[in-house]
């Protein structure tokens, strides 16, 4: 299971859909290679002291050669092409993380050999801190950080046995197990973070797409709660709400409006002699009619309530809603609608128009089109009454 964990490559190298790039990103930067150097070089100042000055000369050639690569690859990493492919990238990460441990381990066995015993424990106390830092990255690059740990170990190992220091290849290699089985670890914890976040978008995912059916279930409630079911337009609750909202453009915004109340004439009689069906249709036909005239216009068509049908026109063609009325009555005069038997009926309609005034609210603006309506029924039927046309004196009040 150990070997299994750290023979695993590079996280993403096989999906470079996850964040493999950003990994990437950490991995070559060269901030954690300057603070290295800057600790193997303090292990120079008692061979410095010392006058051991070929050695910490070689030293700081080899640092600064490991440097100047990591340097190097960090620039051309932020300043890669789009097009570039992950494995290229992947692959020189692999070539520059093994020449930092050539190098690492190169100048702590430099230092380590022919040195006092202070020199030797300064020089491995750097070495365990460089390579626990490099294990405690070892999620983002298992197999990197696995060579570089046994690359720097190896060098410290051949200069400790020139020496005749064999003990340090048990403790070196219980050091490594004990590294690996961190890094293990380490592994462990960051795939169960990783199963944990994609666990996360997959409840987020599906989180937002049951709010958006919901959103899409309540608009869809809302709709239904002010459209009539039979003929599909605003119902009274809708004509209601449009009218409280026109108002408050014709008085905030002086946008003209005009309320026209519908009537469809003798409907009862229509029932009675025709049937409840062709009633059903009768208005629905007339609901047909009030969509397709006012289709491109800023108006609003609505089932009243019974045989009534509401309809508000806002705009430039409020000022003349008597005259769009009564092109409206004529149409509808003309319709024959289906009856029983394969028969068809005619229909008329009578309408009440009010234009909305400054002082006008909802109740007043509706409480006029209803009277104009009764007038026009008083008149006949099958005509228009309104703020223009004349009107009994018994309801001009």
């Amino acid at each position: 299971m150990l070997l299994q964990k750290l023979a695993l490559p590079m996280i993403g190298a096989e999906d470079e859909t996850d964040p493999p790039w950003d990994h990437l990103g950490v991995l070559f930067s060269i901030t954690p290679h300057l603070v290295a150097a800057v600790a193997i070089l303090a292990a120079t100042i008692q061979p410095y002291g010392a006058g051991e000055f070929g050695k910490v000369v070689l030293v700081l050639l080899i640092l600064s050669a490991q440097v100047a690569i990591r340097g190097i690859g960090d620039y051309m990493y932020r300043h890669r092409s789009p097009a570039d492919k992950l494995q290229l990238w992947l692959a020189r990460f692999s070539v520059i993380s093994l020449l930092s441990g050539v190098a690492w381990g190169l100048a702590l066995a430099i230092l380590y050999a022919d040195s006092p015993p202070d020199t030797q424990v300064v020089a491995l106390a750097i070495g365990c801190g460089i390579v626990q830092s490099a294990a405690a990255r070892a999620y983002l690059a298992p197999r990197s950080t696995l060579l570089v740990i046994m690359t720097v170990t190896a060098f410290v190992n051949v200069a400790a046995i020139r020496e005749g220091n064999w003990v340090m290849v048990p403790i070196c290699v219980a050091y490594v197990g004990f590294l690996a089985s961190y890094m293990v670890r380490l592994i462990t914890l960051d795939e169960k973070r990783i199963a944990a976040e994609k666990r996360t978008r997959v409840l987020v995912d599906a989180l937002a797409e049951s709010n958006e059916k919901l959103t899409e279930a309540n608009e869809q409630l809302r709709r239904h709660a002010r459209t009539d079911a039979l003929t599909g337009l605003d119902n009274r609750r809708g004509f209601n709400e449009e009218l409280t909202r026109r108002l408050d453009l014709a008085h905030k915004a002086d946008r003209p409006l005009a309320l026209l109340l519908i009537d469809v004439d003798h409907f009862k009689r229509f029932n009675d002699t025709h049937g409840h069906q062709a009633g059903d249709r009768c208005l629905q036909v007339v609901a047909e009619l009030l969509q397709s005239a006012i289709r491109g216009l800023d108006a609003t068509a609505a089932r009243y309530g019974g045989e009534e049908f509401a309809l508000l026109l806002q705009g430039s063609e409020a000022p003349d809603a008597i005259d769009f009325a009564d092109t409206l009555r004529a149409r509808i005069a003309q319709l024959l609608v289906p009856a029983e038997e394969g028969r068809a009926a005619n229909l008329t309609v009578s309408i009440g128009v009010a234009v909305a005034r400054a002082d006008d609210d909802e109740n007043s603006i509706v409480s006029r089109a209803d009277r104009y309506l009764y007038a026009a029924k008083e008149a006949g039927r099958d005509c228009v009454r309104g703020t223009e046309t004349p009107m009994r004196a018994d309801v001009s009040a």
